[in-house]
């Protein structure tokens, strides 16, 4: 079985092909598209304005056209903060279906959060921690033990709308760094969770914590093949981040994500945060999120008691 999945976030628009081998319980990425849209610095007063419209669907009309080109007639697409946080989700949904014919699904954030989970539970082997998906509008958090999840959450923060409100010129100074970082710690004070402060792995999923890792990796000249750094490595960055665009460091770190150049900051100031609050000493990249756990949880549909129980049964080519 061949199955497309259309993930519309904040920030990317993406495409996932995946190939399931029911017998063998193998699942093959075929391909991954991704473009990137910042749907966010089209929204107005809460809408996604006009020309944040007809960005989104000529978008979705070419990912179509990729789905026509692989011949997969079976698909599906969802939709996160990037349409959940906006007041005219019904317009832009109908306008999306009367242009593409796609008609997205909106996912809530704590279930945004439990398909992360499913998703990087099935590439990877999860006991105790906390898993994070940094999004471009909002910031997925889960933490488990012996491989369930404890509890979970979603805060309306993301990489590309926290820069967007914070940040007046292409990159941060030091007063927008010290904003954004007051930001994020008032959010989590918010949750008013009980827990102990002892989580020693952070697993990162998106493209904010990737490209902290990314950068790590090149500056450090350390093995592309380890997808881990500590968190000392990470407050480097977000220091180096403190000096301004004028300085020629942070201009190194920005020449490695030219991409991302509007949300990197938000990004790595809301990872920092996180790993200071909940006492982590390493952060993990997992391969696979949302899309993954979609693809298991809404077509697989596999036996939801396999996955809480943490049992390697499905494998990733």
């Amino acid at each position: 079985m061949e199955y497309g999945v259309i993930d519309i976030g904040s920030n990317t628009i993406r495409l996932s092909i995946f190939k399931y081998n029911e017998e063998k319980n193998i699942v093959k990425l075929v391909t991954n598209k991704k473009v990137i849209v910042g749907l966010t610095g089209y929204v107005k007063k809460g809408q996604l304005s006009a020309l944040g419209i007809t960005k989104l669907c000529r978008t979705l009309q070419k990912l179509k056209m990729s789905l026509e080109n692989f011949e997969i007639k079976n698909y599906s697409a969802f939709a996160t903060a990037s349409l959940r946080n906006i007041s005219n989700t019904e317009e832009v949904l109908k306008e999306i279906e009367k242009t593409t014919g796609i008609k997205p699904e909106i996912i809530v954030g704590e279930e945004e959060a439990r398909l992360d989970f499913i998703g990087a539970k099935s590439g990877m082997n999860l006991e105790r921690g906390i898993l994070v998906d940094i999004g471009g509008g909002s910031t997925e958090i889960v933490l488990f033990n012996n491989g369930e999840i404890e509890k979970l959450t979603s805060i309306p923060i993301g990489a590309l709308n926290l820069q967007n409100k914070v940040v007046k010129h292409i990159v941060p100074e030091e007063k927008e760094i010290k904003k954004m970082r007051k930001i994020i710690k008032e959010a989590l004070k918010e949750l008013d969770w009980e827990y102990e402060q002892n989580y020693k792995y952070l697993y990162g999923i998106g493209g904010s914590s990737r490209a902290c890792m990314n950068i790590i990796k090149e500056t450090k000249n350390l093995p592309l093949e380890d997808k881990s750094f500590f968190v000392e490595e990470l407050y480097n960055i977000v220091d180096i981040l403190k000096n301004g665009g004028t300085c020629e460091e942070t201009k190194e770190l920005y020449r490695l994500i030219p991409e991302r150049i509007f949300s990197f900051a938000g990004g790595a100031v809301i990872l920092r945060e996180i790993v200071d609050n909940f006492g982590v000493e390493k952060v993990i990249i997992s391969k696979n999120g949302v899309r993954e756990g979609y693809f298991i949880d809404r077509v697989i549909k596999k036996d939801e008691e396999k996955v809480e129980n943490n049992e390697a049964w499905l494998y990733w080519k």
